[in-house]
């Protein structure tokens, strides 16, 4: 697309705050990005900047010299990302929400598995987002040697549909300028401790976190009339999550994604007792079910679109008791190169965070209930667009199930139990959160996004 010429700005919030804090202050940031005659917003140039400070108490600075030997951390994969909870993308014409982005943490979780621990530890796809390949590497961000400065700086891209996967350009004049909510989620869900024995400071329910100083960077792409005017709506990707409970060892949940123009169904299994705001555990962990033995997917009660079930082999449960802990190794290669290629949306897949070394430092977390690594994404993944371009399938009334023979709610050996120090993960139920991604379409003149 021609540009007649780029001009850069920067927004600071509209709610006349300086500081915002996750409790006990304003939790909430907002944007408004106006519209500017001739002028059309990329929404993948907005840049959301500012900086992190995290207090143990009453504005006491969490200080380097409490780490001990662990500290308190965040996702090392989500960064800064962590401490968002949702966004909310509105036109100022009218007020209309244009998208919501809820399970912010969870979505941007298992869409960063494409990335290597390479990437993460060098700085490849990160601008200043506070992540790591190790979860001490992201612990560091977090502690301050005085308080008279103002902390950590960082830079992040939203992760939403519009913001990140949206091609085309927005004409601000038809949606009045843009308004971005973002909500600051609580410290006990965006931090955990390492390790909940640990002499070091641990994370207590008076920890809070600031973030200062707070702009929104980007640029405005000036166009002639004609092409302005040819701007009448924008597609982009968007993500919903359909939410049911696995409850047995052998289970079949059915879902109904209703959309026109299906990408990919991710699954993603969070044990109901460490699910949130345990700040013991990494709320954000992408582990598989316990003891996942096979699945099998259908649409309308026809095995579709593979016509057998995905067998695990070996499972956990098979392995003798003397395996090393980080040798013990679910596998199936065929599972995770479905996963794979489900998050890279190509074939042949390429490098990602799901490989057997990240799912054997998860399994070692669950038995010794420590958070020593935070880079597994273990998930079940189908690419319905069978990784061409721009392709999708239509499932406006069809039913989709998945059953799931795993350990759940059993006593099966090997599988973290709450035995000794492990946590009791196989006699939980678990939930499973079911993310459709598929294309939506806003039209200016509606200002409504089809499914």
């Amino acid at each position: 697309m021609p540009f007649l010429y780029k001009k850069f700005f920067e927004q600071v919030p509209v709610n006349n705050v300086s500081e915002f804090k996750a409790s006990k202050g304003v939790n909430q940031i907002q944007f408004l990005i106006p519209a500017v005659n001739g002028a059309i917003l990329s929404t993948q140039d907005l840049m959301f900047t500012g900086n992190l400070q995290v207090d143990t108490a009453d504005n006491t600075n969490y200080s380097q010299a409490l780490f001990g030997a662990d500290g308190i951390a965040c996702d090392s994969v989500l960064g800064l990302h962590n401490l968002i909870d949702r966004v909310d993308l509105i036109s100022a014409r009218g007020n209309t929400l244009i998208e919501q982005r809820l399970n912010y943490q969870l979505i941007s979780k298992y869409q960063r598995g494409v990335q290597a621990e390479s990437n993460l530890e060098n700085g490849r796809f990160n601008n200043q987002q506070l992540v790591s390949s190790q979860v001490r590497g992201s612990r560091n961000f977090l502690g301050r040697q005085a308080f008279a400065d103002d902390g950590q700086s960082f830079s992040i891209q939203l992760n939403t549909g519009l913001m990140k996967n949206n091609n085309q350009a927005l004409n601000l004049s038809e949606i009045g300028g843009l308004i971005v909510r973002i909500y600051l989620t609580e410290p006990v869900n965006g931090f955990f401790n390492i390790n909940p024995a640990s002499a070091g400071t641990t994370i207590g329910n008076n920890f809070n976190y600031s973030l200062k100083n707070v702009k929104m960077f980007g640029r405005y792409s000036y166009v002639t009339d004609d092409m302005l005017g040819a701007l009448n709506g924008v597609r982009y990707r968007k993500t919903d999550n359909l939410i049911s409970v696995i409850q047995s060892s052998n289970d079949t949940l059915t879902n109904q994604p209703q959309v026109n123009a299906l990408h990919k169904m991710v699954y993603v299994y969070q044990p109901n007792k460490d699910s949130a705001n345990n700040k013991d555990v990494n709320n954000m962990a992408t582990n598989m079910v316990s003891g996942l033995k096979q699945y099998l997917l259908s649409m309308n009660g026809v095995r579709m679109p593979l016509d057998y079930a995905v067998d695990i082999v070996p499972r956990i449960q098979q392995l003798p008791t003397d395996t090393g802990l980080g040798n013990r190794v679910k596998g199936n290669a065929e599972q995770s190169m479905l996963a794979i290629s489900a998050l890279n949306d190509q074939f042949p897949p390429t490098h990602s965070l799901v490989n057997a070394q990240n799912q054997a430092k998860a399994l070692e977390n669950q038995l010794t209930n420590t958070t020593e690594s935070s880079l597994n994404v273990d998930v079940i993944g189908m690419n319905y667009s069978f990784n061409f371009e721009d392709y999708t399938v239509a499932v406006p009334n069809d039913l989709m199930s998945i059953n799931v023979e795993s350990a759940t709610n059993t006593s099966e050996a090997n599988l973290p139990d709450g035995s000794g120090s492990s946590r009791d993960i196989i006699g939980d139920s678990q939930t499973q959160n079911l993310f459709i991604e598929y294309d939506a379409q806003l039209n200016y003149s509606s200002m409504s996004s089809g499914r």
